[in-house]
């Protein structure tokens, strides 16, 4: 398919993507098959397309693609067992660094917000190609961010939707309780208060990460690289930084980090008014969709012996970000 020699594979991580390092003659790379269901070859054509760009246009830290043998962006792999689905392949080199958890200082989180600042540089001033299509980050459930999918972010209507809400709260009653599912719609009511401010406000939305929390950050040699673009998408500024910080909120020094990272990106480019009650309004959406993630990955085998006590703690855990909010 990619024409490695004499390459050897090591399982990295089995979730709804599959992920190995490949070991090849001279080099080293991730391929990673995709999860069926939300991308297809047009959204992950769009996301090497990307990355590609940034590789050429900027000296960020990105995972460089890797075309086929035949010059694709990405290969069909079509699965032996019955009735299963053929899967989109990609093949990435490899990027040295290390993820950085327990000891993260404020020292990572500015180097982690000047990488978030020149990602979202280049994001704004791209000329994306004909037929660049992804979705938007902040959808709530798998089928609306499959009907999300499209060449820019929705500038109309509540972020989320209110049928993508309608359909989370539907899902939370019905697997959990009313009482639970009761807390998701009084967090829905705090999430739309800030995204309708912040559509109202130009330049405030466009392509972004959207996933670049630590464990998707290697630092090398004093720099920030990120990795898994997978999720990339259409959606506010801000919601980048808010997943940065979304799980760093139980961490004795959480003030000295998030404002680290606020100070830091607010050297690269402008925050808006009101920006830390927004980026906070936005943590407890990133938490509804981690609830969300759950509650739809429940038959998985991953899932499968935990969903049900990882998705009531998550909803404690949005209640008590609401409490903070206030």
């Amino acid at each position: 398919m990619f024409g490695l020699e004499d390459p050897t594979m090591r399982l990295l991580r089995h979730e709804h993507n599959t992920t190995f390092r490949v070991d090849a003659k001279g080099a080293t790379f991730v391929l990673r098959i995709n999860r069926s269901g939300v991308h297809g070859a047009e959204t992950i054509a769009s996301e090497l397309a990307w990355l590609r760009a940034l590789t050429s246009d900027t000296e960020l830290g990105v995972p460089e693609p890797v075309a086929a043998g035949d010059g694709s962006p990405l290969v069909i792999i079509e699965a032996s067992s019955v009735g299963a689905t053929p899967r989109p392949a990609v093949l990435l080199r490899w990027q040295g660094g290390r993820i950085v958890d327990a000891r993260l200082t404020p020292r990572h989180l500015r180097q982690i917000a000047t990488l978030q600042a020149g990602l979202q540089q280049h994001s704004t001033r791209w000329a994306r190609p004909d037929g660049f299509v992804r979705p938007a980050v902040d959808t709530l459930t798998s089928p609306a961010k499959k009907a999300s999918i499209g060449s820019s972010a929705p500038n109309v209507g509540p972020r989320p939707s209110h049928d993508d809400a309608e359909g989370a709260i539907a899902l939370v009653d019905e697997l959990l309780s009313t009482a639970e599912a009761a807390i998701i719609a009084e967090a829905l009511d705090i999430v739309w208060a800030s995204t309708d401010s912040l559509q109202a406000m130009p330049e405030s939305h466009g392509l972004i990460h959207a996933d670049l929390h630590y464990e998707n950050v290697l630092f090398h040699h004093g720099v920030a690289r990120a990795i898994d673009f997978d999720d990339c998408g259409w959606g506010f500024y801000l919601y980048d930084l808010a997943v940065t910080l979304w799980e760093l909120e139980e961490r004795d020094h959480y003030p000295e980090l998030r404002d680290a990272l606020l100070d830091e990106f607010s050297r690269h480019l402008p925050l808006p008014v009101d920006h830390g009650r927004h980026v906070q309004a936005l943590i407890i959406l990133r938490k509804m969709q981690i609830l969300m993630w759950f509650l739809e990955s429940r038959q998985h085998v991953a899932f499968r012996d935990n969903w049900r006590r990882w998705s009531q703690e998550e909803v404690a855990d949005i209640t008590a970000a609401m409490q903070r909010f206030r």
